[in-house]
């Protein structure tokens, strides 16, 4: 990448347990973001974290009432956008942070959708295609994120049919800061990106106490300004108007890490 062009670094899959404290997870987005600007010898860039909020989770909507009141966090304030899905948070060193809602939405056949800047809730259980439609007549956008055990078999077709059947810029693919370093990426995302189906990834933390850590280690560089009164607005006319892949960013995980993951993610399923 070309040294200081202006850059927009994103995170697309964010969720924010109840086991995260709110400073260490903003103090992670700050440190990864950064990290990946120092790599890649960016010296100006602003940063956005996509939130993506299960059904019932609504932590969005209690950082929105923070930044009503004006509230700090540590060494982080928030304040209100243009935008009503869009908060503004920045620290004491004149780090900004962009956080906007959305949804992760389980359809009928087990598949998720990632409906990027849904703030309200939306039910789950809804055919692949209805969420789609729904989603995108709200003028959000619609993501089908990677998931372990999910691109396989009978609904890797449905993926695949939808991918085949869709016209570019309806609907996205989100690659997955879980997916381990040794499983090769999908052909998916090839087939989708030549007929203009663009991977936006994201980091997805699990509700894990050391996955605090993972915001801002996983998505996508987007050279251009965004507009800081209306962040919402601006990223999704830049998303929707791109005609080539976004550069990607962030390390997979290892396999040690990933087997520990999905043991702990199968206790949790089952308590649930």
């Amino acid at each position: 990448m070309k040294k200081n062009k202006h850059k927009i670094l994103i995170d697309a899959h964010i969720h924010f347990h109840g086991c995260y404290d709110k400073a260490t997870f903003l103090n992670s987005a700050q440190n990864n973001f950064k990290k990946i600007a120092l790599k890649r010898n960016i010296v100006d860039f602003q940063s956005i974290l996509f939130f993506t909020e299960s059904y019932g989770d609504n932590v969005f909507n209690e950082l929105f009432d923070s930044a009503k009141r004006n509230d700090k966090v540590g060494k982080w304030k928030f304040t209100l956008t243009q935008n009503e899905n869009t908060i503004k948070i920045s620290n004491e060193n004149g780090f900004d942070l962009f956080v906007i809602a959305g949804k992760q939405i389980v359809t009928k056949e087990k598949l998720e959708v990632l409906a990027l800047g849904l703030k309200s809730e939306f039910p789950d259980g809804k055919s692949i295609e209805e969420v789609i439609e729904k989603v995108a007549e709200l003028n959000i956008l619609p993501v089908i994120p990677w998931g372990v055990g999910k691109w396989f078999s009978r609904r890797k077709q449905i993926i695949e049919n939808l991918v085949m059947q869709t016209k570019s810029s309806t609907i996205y693919l989100g690659d997955n800061g879980n997916r381990p370093f040794f499983w090769p990426k999908p052909k998916l995302f090839k087939i989708a990106e030549a007929k203009g189906i663009f991977n936006l990834p994201g980091s997805d933390p699990l509700p894990f106490n050391k996955e605090v850590y993972k915001p801002g280690s996983f998505g996508f560089i987007i050279e251009e300004v965004l507009n800081e009164e209306k962040p919402f607005d601006s990223i999704t006319e830049i998303i929707s108007s791109t005609k080539i892949q976004f550069e990607t960013f962030g390390n997979l995980e290892g396999p040690i890490k990933f087997l520990k993951n999905q043991v702990a993610m199968q206790i949790v399923k089952r308590n649930r």
